[in-house]
């Protein structure tokens, strides 16, 4: 299960409510689809049941429109509905279907997606973030996939494989699809290249977060207007764990180990320390005094020249996107071992709406954006000609004229699904797949690793929980408030909000995980 999202601590701005309404006013179904009466929709989305009527032959197929929500991290992109034009050639062609995409700012996904959920406004396929997995299928938003998947995801359990495929399992059902890649965790920081230059830092003397002290004092004095450690949607500490999360974080894993043994994260002595040292660096202006509200990205600040360095993920091919997301060439300083959990396998997954019109549908376009390379490279890079010109067959460049500043379509190519099939950028290593093969397989595995927390018997208190963990979380792990007697607070309120019985039901499911897994 994968680590990084960048996300994931993430990561969140607001909804871009114009393209909101018009994909919704857009994406009405056709009457006369598969799946679109009411009968239909109800039988897919209770049982995950196809519906008889639907048919993998194109030609049998009606014409079906399906509304895809994307999360976007900073604006939305101006040749969007160019993208999205493309797209419908070879959907349309291949399955009947058109597809509207609605964007949605990260900043705003949760809140935006639960008022979609609530409103039955109209939604077929939709990312969910890893960490919001599990409340999603607590709280009935997703459908279950098994059937859908033995009857038109072949190309999904291929691109996933059989095995992995299982760690979406809640309670032996699947509710979304994995995102292929990278899937485990090294924490690490990365740094402006020309800067560490210029200053001859010593990287090779890094080896903590206390030995990052001395570089941020060189970059605070000689660098006017630049903060040496950026916090933007995430807090800094989002990134750098010796601990397995088990998902929420509510109650975790020290050293990914312990005897099994889950602990209260904000009442460890390492998590008391970690917050004196931000805080201190907070206090000697190494980290930008907005930490706790700017909506800005880590990358929008660096390729602004606002800001000297920021901690992420490290992942094979990493370094280079981050690059091309800043503008600088950056280098990154690993902090930790690499480490794979389940939740870092789950860094994300594609899911369908409970209540979408046409699972089945649903699930053909899922099964092209795992198995189609056109499809994926569309989604990843854009038009091209447009939006990147081949430079092997493996590799692309940006087209004459345009560079990562004016290109006019830009996502992450690893929300596509099946980032495995998508080209890479001239400057990555084209080998870069196996790279990312390698760090897996090398990566030590949590002693939990495989277990999977369902949180639907605490979900009131998980509810309770997440809403104290958003008023001390990120202020404290920007360093913006003093952890003396605020951090007490903090957990005094988790108390009462039930983090000992979360912790305590969490335990229970692990113990069982484990004795049926010796």
């Amino acid at each position: 299960m994968k680590g990084k999202m960048k996300f994931i601590s993430m990561l969140f701005a607001a909804i871009m409510l114009s393209a909101m309404v018009a994909a919704c006013s857009s994406g009405g179904s056709n009457s006369n689809s598969p799946g679109s009466s009411s009968s239909t929709s109800n039988n897919a989305s209770s049982t995950g049941n196809v519906g008889e009527a639907e048919s993998t032959d194109k030609e049998s197929l009606k014409h079906y429109n399906l509304t895809m929500a994307i999360p976007i991290f900073s604006s939305v992109p101006a040749d969007l509905k160019e993208v999205e034009a493309e797209l419908n050639k070879i959907t349309q062609a291949k399955i009947n279907t058109t597809v509207t995409i609605l964007p949605i700012s990260v900043g705003a996904w949760g809140q935006q997606m639960n008022l979609i959920m609530a409103g039955g406004e109209k939604l077929d396929i939709f990312y969910t973030f890893g960490q919001m997995y599990s409340s999603s299928v607590s709280n009935g938003q997703l459908l279950p996939l098994d059937v859908l998947l033995d009857k038109y995801g072949q190309g999904i359990i291929d691109a996933v494989g059989k095995d992995n495929m299982k760690v979406a399992m809640v309670d032996g059902k699947t509710y979304g699809a994995l995102i292929t890649g990278p899937h485990a965790m090294q924490s690490g920081i990365a740094m402006r290249k020309d800067l560490v230059d210029k200053y001859k830092i010593d990287l090779s003397s890094i080896k903590s977060l206390e030995d990052l002290e001395p570089v941020f004092k060189i970059i605070k004095e000689n660098e006017q207007g630049m903060v040496p450690l950026v916090s933007g949607l995430s807090s800094p500490l989002e990134y750098h764990r010796l601990y397995d999360r088990l998902g929420d974080r509510f109650g975790v894993l020290p050293n990914y180990d312990n005897g099994l043994k889950i602990e209260n994260l904000y009442e460890t002595q390492e998590y008391a320390d970690q917050l004196k040292l931000i805080r201190k660096w907070y206090q000697a202006g190494y980290i930008n005094k907005d930490a706790a509200t700017t909506q800005s990205t880590v990358q929008e600040m660096v390729k602004a020249d606002k800001a000297f360095s920021y901690f992420m993920a490290y992942k094979p091919g990493l370094p280079d996107g981050e690059s091309r997301a800043t503008g600088k060439e950056l280098v990154m300083i690993p902090l930790t071992e690499a480490h794979s959990t389940t939740y870092d396998f789950m860094t994300g997954f594609w899911t369908i709406a409970q209540h979408s019109e046409n699972p089945e549908r649903a699930m053909m376009m899922l099964n092209l954006m795992y198995s189609d390379s056109d499809v994926t490279n569309l989604l990843a890079w854009g038009i091209e000609g447009k939006h990147y010109v081949k430079v092997s067959e493996t590799q692309i460049d940006y087209p004459a004229g345009v560079n990562n500043n004016n290109v006019g379509y830009k996502f992450a190519a690893y929300l596509t699904g099946n980032q495995m099939n998508a080209y890479v950028f001239k400057t990555q290593d084209p080998d870069i797949w196996k790279q990312v093969n390698d760090f897996n397989a090398s990566a030590i595995k949590s002693k939990a690793f495989g277990f999977a927390f369902n949180s639907n018997p605490v979900k009131n208190e998980i509810t309770a929980i997440s809403n104290v963990v958003d008023q001390y979380r990120k202020v404290l792990e920007t360093g913006t408030v003093d952890p003396e007697g605020k951090l007490a607070e903090f957990n005094k309120k988790l108390k009462a909000a039930g983090i000992e019985k979360v912790i305590a039901e969490k335990q229970k499911q692990l113990d069982e995980w484990a004795a049926a897994n010796q």
